[in-house]
């Protein structure tokens, strides 16, 4: 029995995985880009692709977790130059952050993030655009502005 309860899950985790990249496609598709040329290759996640809008790089990607997967969408909103007070901008994202739905700024070193993160597990169609929508409108939205009020350069440096 264990070896056959190990396979029935490992099926699961299969078409889990099966399901949500067909999903994270078509909402691509249905948002405008074009899901094969936005996927990339190698790296930590099992399935990722990379989007653009307006000014704002996105990447969606598809991680191994237990007991199934998770979809992550993040982009690189900012990298700081150091040339104003640290602090302002953290205390500026966090009252953002209060102000967000769905999605969160985060600090990576000198980078800051904008990361929406969801379990796969009862994951719909909508969701998964809803999240990949919410993290490129916002990143594009706020890109601009957080590196005109706290210097440093849009993306990653």
């Amino acid at each position: 029995m264990g070896a056959e309860s190990v396979s029935l899950f490992e099926n699961e985790r299969e078409a889990n995985l099966t399901s949500t990249l067909e999903m994270v496609e078509s909402a691509l598709i249905e948002l405008g880009h074009v899901a094969l040329d936005a996927r990339m290759l190698g790296g930590d996640a099992e399935c990722s692709w990379r989007i653009e809008k307006g000014s704002a790089t996105v990447d969606v990607q598809i991680h191994r977790s237990e007991p199934l997967w998770v979809l992550r969408v993040s982009a690189i909103v900012m990298t700081a130059d150091g040339s104003k007070d640290p602090a302002s901008l953290h205390r500026h994202l966090l009252t953002l952050n209060s102000k967000l739905s769905g999605a969160a700024f985060a600090v990576d070193g000198d980078r800051v993030l904008l990361v929406a993160e969801r379990s796969t597990v009862d994951l719909d169609q909508s969701e998964a655009k809803a999240m990949i929508d919410r993290v490129q409108n916002v990143a594009d939205d706020h890109d601009d502005k957080l590196v005109e009020r706290f210097g440093g350069t849009l993306g990653a440096a």
